[in-house]
């Protein structure tokens, strides 16, 4: 799954939780995905950072013409 989807599923689970009357047990299990979703974006966003901080390091390295 995409990081854009992450993101929007995540919205979409937060908006449940907040916003609407659910039962407790789904609520639970809502916010365990919801966890689990957060940890997986921290993750992506941290493999992403590092390419750009590859990709940055590539250009400080290369010679001015």
């Amino acid at each position: 799954m995409k990081l854009e989807e992450k993101l929007k599923e995540l919205e979409e689970i937060l908006g449940k939780l907040e916003n609407e009357e659910i039962p407790l047990e789904e609520a639970i299990s809502l916010f365990q995905k919801a966890v689990n979703l957060y940890k997986e974006c921290q993750r992506d966003f941290g493999e992403m950072k590092m390419k750009v901080i590859d990709v940055m390091k590539e250009l400080e390295n290369e010679p001015s013409s």
